[in-house]
């Protein structure tokens, strides 16, 4: 892990660079604020003194300096403030990483007053559009890598079309097709208002595709007791460089955490892997907050069924 990266919120107009130097941390912005603290650790708790600032409105330095420290020390669970002025208090890891405004394009959750309608018969309420631009961005302590997702676009056809035609690629996704038939799937995707088709990047660097999905409307939702807010996902991760423990970890983590930072009624985020993709069991398995609820057969394929909880996702210190 590095001890000094570079933290760029979405939302913020500035970039920071955030420094360790044994028991001390430095953060500095692109506008030349700085805040400086030092810190003392037992066991899983940490304590974070004040000592220097010449930054008005500490919020923005004070919530880089807890992600820093936070990603370094994976195993604190709480930061104890001292001597801040915006009053001295605990930060806990499982609330911390349930705040918007450091790593999605929203300032603050914010809820769409729901509006119901019909899909296929089934009831659901209407979902929002994503906006175009990035979407998330976090930088992964594990990984060394920043990961940012933002929706598909044309111009993201070539490298599309090489990620389907990797053997490794199309074994499970079967769309080793030409580009004009795969061009044509992506725009169904972007019209399709219950899915939102994405890529992921590392460093600014596409790695991969994500499917996100509403599963009350999708063709998983009569499959178990959805719920209207629970969502899922398919993925690839396209370049081989990518491939590997700490970067899928990272990635899959990524997407779980954008779930349940935008919309707080998200309460499940489901998977529907082939039964037979040992690697994505076997990681399933061993990670935090998956369970496998069953096996069952789609139309088209024998697929096992994972639940992640919003509660043991972050409950369990998922990040």
């Amino acid at each position: 892990m590095n001890s000094e990266v570079v933290y760029s919120p979405l939302v913020s107009t500035d970039s920071f660079k955030a420094i360790l130097n044994e028991n001390e941390i430095t953060v500095q912005s692109t506008r030349d604020q700085k805040l400086t603290a030092t810190f003392t650790i037992t066991d899983n708790e940490l304590s974070l003194f004040f000592k220097d600032s010449n930054a008005t409105d500490l919020k923005e330095l004070t919530d880089i300096a807890l992600e820093h420290l936070f990603g370094f020390y994976s195993h604190v669970t709480r930061i104890q403030l001292f001597q801040f002025t915006l009053a001295d208090k605990d930060i806990f890891r499982s609330e911390f990483y349930q705040n918007p405004a450091l790593w999605t394009y929203k300032k603050k959750h914010t809820i769409t007053p729901e509006r119901w309608t019909e899909t296929k018969g089934r009831a659901h309420p209407v979902r929002p559009r994503l906006p175009s631009g990035t979407l998330y961005r976090r930088y992964y302590p594990a990984a060394g890598k920043t990961l940012s997702f933002r929706l598909i676009t044309m111009d993201d056809l070539d490298i599309f079309h090489n990620w389907h035609n990797q053997s490794r690629v199309a074994h499970f996704w079967e769309l080793a097709k030409p580009k004009e038939e795969l061009r044509e799937y992506i725009q169904n995707g972007l019209n399709d208002p219950h899915q939102f088709p994405i890529i992921i990047e590392s460093d600014g660097r596409p790695v991969g595709y994500f499917e996100f999905y509403w599963v009350a409307e999708d063709r998983l939702g009569p499959y178990y007791e959805s719920e209207a807010f629970d969502r899922g996902f398919h993925f690839l991760i396209g370049e081989p460089s990518f491939l590997g423990g700490f970067n899928t970890d990272s990635a899959i983590k990524s997407v779980l955490h954008f779930f349940y930072l935008d919309d707080p009624r998200t309460r499940k985020v489901m998977a529907e892997p082939r039964h037979d993709n040992a690697k994505v069991l076997k990681y399933a398995q061993a990670s935090i907050g998956w369970t496998k609820l069953k096996e069952f057969d789609f139309p088209h394929k024998r697929a096992a069924l994972l639940e992640n909880r919003r509660e043991v996702f972050f409950g369990r210190h998922a990040l």
